[in-house]
């Protein structure tokens, strides 16, 4: 018998869960000594997201939270316990704080062509508040990024936003990133790029990791009939 796998899953729209755990889990290894309690720690190898998404979903509805419980068991059964990955993101965080608010300062604003010309918010040319930064190329392996065309002295990033480009998540770091007088900001981020990302490239809106179900039961949906069903599903991320 021959089993297919889809590459990738795509995440229905409006599906959110209530509950979210995303972390970036080490893989390390280490000894304690039995006399001092010293403790040496050391890596092993790569580290991986993890997540845990829980949701609250019915069976009686065709549209909302009414149908999400038919949704979910379908999408379960795609991703078939893990052998077919599904592309996710941190629902808390799709969009860094940082730059959300850095692009609201222009909300309003008037903004001129070079005959004169202007526009604003609303008309036919829009800047919205999740707009994306240029970024400056990038090769695999480097801790850090760059992006250009910001406001001068502008905070343009805050720790913990995300970046993606590559494939993966990456969390900016301590202690975010400040435009110099250039309209140039650099910025920290982990784990280190795992592919090059081209000028212009950078993800800031939704970056994703592929993830994999971690268990073979996910699809486990006991309920009384008329209640709603509650969902936990375990991920970890697909690495290569």
């Amino acid at each position: 018998m021959r089993i297919v796998v889809v590459v990738d899953l795509v995440w229905p729209d409006g599906l959110s869960p209530y509950r979210v755990t995303h972390y970036l889990q080490p893989h390390v290894g280490g000894a304690e000594s039995p006399i001092t309690r010293t403790r040496k720690v050391y890596g092993l190898s790569a580290p991986r997201w993890i997540s845990r998404m829980t949701f609250r979903a019915g069976y009686d509805g065709d549209e909302g939270t009414g149908a999400w419980g038919g949704l979910l068991d379908a999408l379960i059964m795609e991703m078939q316990g893990g052998l077919n990955p599904v592309a996710l993101w941190d629902f808390r965080r799709p969009y860094p704080v940082g730059l959300r608010s850095y692009y609201q300062q222009f909300a309003g604003v008037r903004f001129p062509f070079a005959g004169g010309e202007q526009f604003t918010l609303g008309e036919r040319f829009i800047i919205p508040a999740n707009a994306e930064p240029t970024n400056e190329a990038a090769v695999a392996g480097a801790t850090s990024m760059a992006f250009v065309g910001l406001k001068p002295g502008a905070r343009v990033f805050l720790p913990g936003d995300y970046i993606g480009g590559d494939g993966r998540q990456h969390m900016v770091q301590r202690p975010g990133a400040i435009a110099d007088s250039n309209g140039r900001a650099v910025v920290s981020i982990h784990p280190p790029l795992w592919a090059d990302i081209p000028a212009g490239t950078a993800v800031t809106m939704q970056p994703t990791s592929l993830f994999q179900l971690s268990s073979d039961d996910a699809g486990q949906n006991e309920t009384s009939v008329g209640d709603a069903t509650e969902y936990t599903l375990d991920f970890i991320e697909k690495l290569p």
